[in-house]
């Protein structure tokens, strides 16, 4: 049985496609499925399209950069806008501190709190909470609280297209018609005028 979906349109490193984030909720799943969703790419911001498969992209979204690893999944297309050319800004780096805090146990003395700096990928919600995706230390997880205190890229409206100008050749035919019709009424009325006097006699 022949399958019907779409064939795979692959992106190689050199043509370097990318595609804007066009909502807070355009998440990048594991697999193609919403339920499988790990995080929202950050309003804005860009992921790397590798291919399009149906009606997805599958996609990479940061480097392999300081505290920071590629991930690699998919996006829903509808999500997403294809640019023309690469961002001065494609993805978000923004090192978020995470403090961990240890109660006391049992009377005994305990340490004080515990700073780290993690990589912030983008926010998660689920109930009505809101979660964020960080990496520290080579793992992934979720730490409390959406961070939503990031900067948004100024998106330059696209230029609306002007109106179209008649052509010279069209301005040419109306002003020509209208001559005509100006010379049916003229000949229309001496025609009647004719008949008047050829009555009169």
């Amino acid at each position: 049985m022949k399958s019907t979906s779409a064939p795979t349109t692959e992106y190689g490193e050199a043509q370097a496609v990318y595609a804007r984030a066009l909502s807070r909720e355009a998440y990048l799943c594991s697999e193609k499925q919403q339920s499988s969703g790990l995080f929202a790419v950050p309003y804005t911001y860009c992921v790397q399209v590798l291919a399009r498969e149906d009606d997805w992209y599958r996609v990479k979204y940061a480097e392999d950069s300081g505290i920071y690893s590629a991930v690699y999944g998919y996006v829903r297309a509808e999500d997403f806008a294809v640019l023309d050319s690469k961002p001065e800004t494609t993805f978000l780096y923004m090192p978020v501190n995470v403090t961990y805090s240890q109660p006391p146990a049992g009377g005994l003395p305990a340490i004080g709190d515990i700073t780290v700096t993690a990589a912030f990928y983008g926010n998660f919600y689920s109930g009505g909470a809101g979660y964020s995706y960080v990496l520290y230390d080579d793992s992934f997880g979720y730490i409390s609280g959406a961070n939503e205190n990031y900067p948004i890229i100024e998106v330059a409206p696209e230029p609306s297209s002007p109106s179209p100008r008649p052509s010279g050749a069209v301005v040419a035919v109306f002003v020509a018609l209208g001559i005509l019709a100006a010379l049916a009424v003229a000949l229309f009325a001496l025609s009647g005028r004719r008949r008047r006097h050829s009555g009169e006699r």
